[in-house]
């Protein structure tokens, strides 16, 4: 049986996935954990996603649904495989530890407690699997007051003040999506501080091959996105309602209507942007007027915006080089020229998007995974990998029964990947 192989890369291969060789398995669920998956997926590293045999993750039935497939899901879960063991049954959970013998990092986003229920807590996996790094993202951490508290980005935003300036539902779920970045960019560097003390002839750094477990919260992520509102606030706390410089106080940075009753975003903050676009329109006594704040100044600017469409302002805009673009409905940002030439978004074969690797490596990108698994699809080529059969009466729920003989080829597949426990 050979090694597990990572995902195939544009290429050369290595450029664009520096993490092959890398396994993960995701334990995760909904939106931050799995993207925080697919963040490693895309650079390379091999992730089995462990599903429940019955439903699996729910995002697969996030709607909308096109046929049977979750347009969320195809955008998360491409370039993941697709194993079903219940977790709630011994014989799985057995066989669980084993596939975590073998690799590298595993992703949970259970409430704090609920895998220490399971046997699977983090002081657990740290005595039977040292080498592992193990992160679990959850919504306010293991920590503090909030900690076994329910909540989903809107609370998570909302208590980290980054809702405050406009007081209204944001259009993104920014915490979900920067705690996933957080959650990945944490496993990458404990993997690296992993590997450097291995490597390390030092007797006094041989600890630090010892894998580490990663506290990553959504809640932390939101509080570290609110670096700027922070910022205006030296000058004195702002209530909430009252916009900052960036969401919506300055004329010079802000959105205005269009004669096709479309929408630009101006973002003229430098003096140089403001005053050539103070003389584009032949308005140079806006100049002196750039940070006023009251609604004077953005009522005048709204009167001239108001005389022409998007596509001639986004023609001014590119013929004087000015920071003034058409505000694009999600569909009119895929076909935005740069967007197409950049290549972060495509399609599958089932004419869902996908997304690829937002950054390129010596220019190659890594590749973008077309295929979304099924539930459980992947169950039986991980026991054909493993060269074992599995009878029917070893299956449940349409996953796999985690009998006696699977355990130990399981056991076998850990010894051959990795050779000696570490």
């Amino acid at each position: 049986m050979t090694d597990p192989q990572p995902p195939a890369s544009t290429g050369t291969g290595r450029a664009a996935a520096p993490l092959a060789g890398v396994v993960v398995v995701d334990l995760t669920r909904y939106l931050p954990g799995p993207l925080a998956a697919k963040l490693l997926a895309d650079l390379g590293a091999r992730v089995l996603k462990v599903e429940e045999p019955r439903a699996g993750d729910p995002v697969r039935m996030a709607p909308p649904v096109r046929g049977k497939t979750s347009a969320l899901a195809a955008l998360l879960l491409s370039g993941v495989e697709s194993v079903a063991l219940d977790l709630k049954q011994e014989t799985a959970r057995d066989v669980l530890h084993e596939l975590l013998s073998c690799a590298d990092a595993m992703l949970e986003t259970f409430r704090p407690g609920t895998l220490a229920r399971l046997g699977l807590a983090p002081e657990e996996l740290r005595r039977r699997h040292p080498h592992l790094v193990t992160c679990s993202l959850s919504g306010f951490g293991a920590t503090g007051p909030r900690a076994g508290r329910s909540g989903h980005d809107l609370t998570y935003q909302a208590l980290a003040g980054t809702l405050a300036p406009s007081a209204r539902v944001p259009a993104v779920p920014l915490a979900d999506h920067a705690g996933a970045w957080s959650a990945a960019l944490s496993v990458v560097a404990a993997l690296y501080q992993r590997d450097a003390g291995r490597d390390s002839d030092r007797a006094a750094d041989r600890s630090a091959a010892r894998g580490r477990h990663v506290d990553a919260s959504l809640y932390d992520a939101a509080l570290h996105t609110n670096l700027v509102n922070w910022a205006a606030e030296a000058a004195g706390p702002q209530p909430v309602g009252q916009r900052s410089s960036l969401s919506g106080s300055l004329a010079c940075y802000n959105l205005y209507g269009t004669a096709d009753r479309g929408y630009v975003a101006i973002a003229c903050l430098e003096r140089h942007f403001w005053k050539r676009f103070c003389e584009v329109v032949g308005q140079e006594g806006w100049v002196g007027r750039q940070y006023d704040t009251g609604p004077e100044l953005k009522r005048e600017v709204q009167k001239v915006v108001g005389q022409k469409t998007r596509r001639e302002w986004a023609d001014l805009a590119e013929r004087h080089d000015l920071p003034i673009d058409p505000v694009l409905s999600a569909a009119e940002a895929l076909d935005d020229p740069q967007a197409m030439a950049r290549g972060v978004v495509g399609h599958g074969p089932d004419d869902l998007l996908r997304l690829a690797y937002p950054a390129r490596f010596d220019g190659e990108r890594p590749e973008a995974a077309e295929h979304m698994p099924r539930l459980g699809e992947d169950t039986d080529s991980l026991v054909e990998e493993l060269g074992v059969d599995i009878d029917p009466a070893d299956r449940r729920d349409g996953g796999i029964g985690q009998r006696g003989r699977l355990k130990r080829a399981v056991r076998r597949w850990a010894a051959k990947r990795k050779g000696p426990k570490r």
